[in-house]
C-alpha cells in the first residue's frame, strides 16, 4: 500500500514514514534482519501526515524511542494521531479521496511522542545523516522531501512512480491540496541535486525519468494560461 525506507550508517538508522496502521512490526523486522537493534534507530521523518505514511510509526517509537521529524503544519496531527485527507484531481483520484473519507475517521490513530519540526533547507548532517530536509508542498500542505548528498531522494507522494515497471511512467500526484504547488516542488526537486527517487507509492525512478513527464505538464499548462488569456482579450473585444 505505501512504502516505507530505513536508511543506515555505520553509527545509526533513520526511517523515512513509518506506513499504515498495523505495519509498524515489518519495520521491526527489517531492522532485525540487518543485524540491528530498535534503539539504532536514531529518528523518522514524515513526509506528510497521511494515514499511510505515519500509521506505524507508533509501534516503531515504542520499540525504538526514535524522535519524530515533520513539517511545522504537520505536528498537531502528528501528536494527536490525526490523519488529513487530500482531494482527488481525477477519476482515480476522486475515488481514492472518498474512500479515505469514509475509512479514515475509523482508524483512531494513536498520538506519536518526541515530535520535533524541521523547516525548509534544514540539515541533517548534524544528525548523522549527510543530506537535508526540502519543502515540497502541493500532494498536502506540509510535505517534505529528504535529499541526500549521494542524490537519493525520498519524495513521499510529491512523485506517483511507476505501478508497471518500464510501462507506466512516473507522475504527479492524483490527489493534491494545490495542483501549481505540486507542479513547482516538482520544479524545485528537479533542480535539487537529486538522482534516484523513492516514492511513498509505485517503483523507484530516476531524475531523467521525470524530466518528460515535468516538460509534457509545462507545456500543457502554458496551452491552458494562452486560451485563458486569448478568451480574456475576446471578452474585452
Amino acid at each position: 500500500m505505501a512504502y516505507s525506507y530505513l536508511i543506515e550508517t555505520a553509527e545509526t538508522l533513520f526511517l523515512v514514514d513509518g506506513g499504515m496502521a498495523g505495519t509498524g512490526h515489518k519495520i521491526l523486522e527489517r531492522i532485525a534482519e540487518i543485524g540491528r537493534k530498535p534503539g539504532d534507530l536514531l529518528f523518522a521523518v514524515v513526509t506528510h501526515a497521511h494515514p499511510d505514511h505515519t500509521g506505524g510509526l507508533a509501534a516503531v517509537q515504542a520499540a525504538s524511542g526514535c524522535a519524530i521529524l515533520c513539517h511545522p503544519s504537520q505536528a498537531d496531527n502528528v501528536r494527536s494521531g490525526g490523519s488529513a485527507i487530500s482531494p482527488g484531481l481525477n477519476f482515480f483520484g476522486k475515488i481514492y479521496e472518498r474512500i479515505a473519507k469514509f475509512a479514515v475517521p475509523k482508524l483512531r490513530l494513536p498520538g506519536l511522542r518526541r515530535v520535533a519540526t524541521v523547516e525548509d533547507g534544514a540539515s541533517l548532517h548534524r544528525f548523522g545523516l549527510p543530506g537535508r530536509v526540502l519543502y515540497t508542498p502541493g500532494h498536502s500542505a506540509g510535505c517534505l522531501t529528504v535529499v541526500l548528498d549521494d542524490g537519493s531522494a525520498f519524495v513521499g507522494d510529491l512523485v506517483q512512480g511507476r505501478r508497471i515497471p518500464k510501462i507506466t511512467p512516473p507522475e504527479f500526484s492524483i490527489m493534491a491540496v494545490d495542483e501549481p504547488e505540486m507542479f513547482a516542488s516538482w520544479r524545485l526537486l528537479l533542480a535539487s541535486g537529486a538522482k534516484v527517487l523513492y516514492p511513498g507509492h509505485g517503483s523507484i525512478v530516476t531524475i531523467g525519468d521525470l524530466v518528460p513527464v515535468f516538460r509534457r505538464r509545462a507545456a500543457r499548462t502554458a496551452r491552458r494560461a494562452l486560451r485563458v488569456a486569448a478568451a480574456v482579450a475576446a471578452a474585452r473585444v
